[in-house]
């Protein structure tokens, strides 16, 4: 059986090159005589990173490339190079080496007909403590709200067996991310703990509004928890505001207190607006995402491709 090993790459410069080696002796060392191949995907970037695939792709017909006409994000990046891949597996680790190629192996070996899906759990990670703390948030609030199969570390790479394979192609959402749907799909699964390295080259491309994204995408595409959330603050707040409105009508009728208090007032109705704003805004998450899906148009579009197969699939 052939494995393809893919990694999304956007402005990793020297990275490619390291990242090549180190996975190229990887396999060479560990994986035998077993038959296998390097996918690389540019996600548009502007500097030289495609060029360095493309000397490697020069060298090594088992190293390929395609180059994304513009970019869409890691997620998309590793759905196309899945996509294109011509083995009957396929693991995928990012390009800056964080997770090591090492595990290649050892996820391998957990891999059977029972286990289609083997991810690589983060128990301890080198990173800054801003890194630190929006992931343990995010991995806490995922475990909570879409399944308790989820690493409590997280995981951002996995091993996939010929059925999850194929599985994965047959999804064409736009706004899918990886990690929810692996722990959604029912098939097998398995894990290998291992500590999360510093980078070694660049930096790291996941900013703010990179991560508020993908915090959206995940809890959007995977849960109904923030809409039904919704329902029950509405309730909560009706219920509060019927209360509030009979306590205040019957100290009028009763002991003849007027209703005083501007700044009460406003208090109240600028709470309740804010509520309001939220909730218009989570519905908006799950409106602009039913649109995106429904207009239809190709999730990436391929720019280029390196040592391409005669199989590779058209534009997805």
């Amino acid at each position: 059986m052939k494995l393809s090993i893919v990694i999304p790459v956007f402005n990793e410069g020297e990275g490619v090159d390291h990242a090549c080696e180190a996975v190229r002796e990887v396999l060479r060392k560990d994986i035998g005589g077993a038959d296998w191949e390097i996918l690389f995907v540019d996600d548009a970037s502007t500097d030289d990173s495609f060029e360095r695939v493309r000397a490697l792709a020069a060298s090594d017909e088992r190293v390929r490339g395609i180059r994304l006409a513009s970019n869409r994000g890691t997620h998309m990046a590793i759905r196309a190079g899945l996509d294109h891949a011509t083995g009957d597996m396929a693991s995928f680790l990012s390009c800056d080496l964080q997770e090591p190629p090492e595990l290649i192996p050892k996820m391998l070996a957990l891999l059977n007909d029972e286990v289609q899906v083997v991810a690589a759990a983060r128990i301890k990670r080198d990173d800054p403590i801003f890194t630190r703390f929006f992931a343990w948030a995010f991995n806490t609030l995922a475990r909570w709200l879409v399944s308790r199969d989820l690493p409590p570390g997280g995981a951002s790479m996995f091993l996939l067996g010929p059925k999850a394979l194929k599985l994965i192609r047959k999804y064409r959402e736009r706004n899918l991310t990886l990690e929810g749907f692996f722990v959604t799909t029912g098939l097998g699964q398995a894990s290998v703990d291992y500590e999360r390295r510093a980078r070694v080259h660049g930096e790291t491309k996941w900013n703010y509004s990179r991560r508020m994204k993908l915090f959206a995408d995940f809890f959007v595409a995977h849960s109904y928890t923030p809409i039904r959330a919704l329902s029950l603050i509405g309730a909560s707040v009706a219920v509060m505001g019927f209360a509030g409105a009979a306590y205040f009508i019957l100290r009028k009728l009763f002991f003849a207190r007027p209703i005083e208090g501007w700044t009460s007032l406003m208090v109240v109705m600028l709470v309740l607006a804010g509520i309001q704003m939220i909730m218009l805004g989570v519905i908006g998450e799950y409106v602009w995402r039913t649109l995106d899906e429904t207009r239809g148009r190709p999730n990436y579009v391929v720019d280029e491709s390196l040592n391409p197969a005669p199989e590779s699939p058209e534009d997805a």
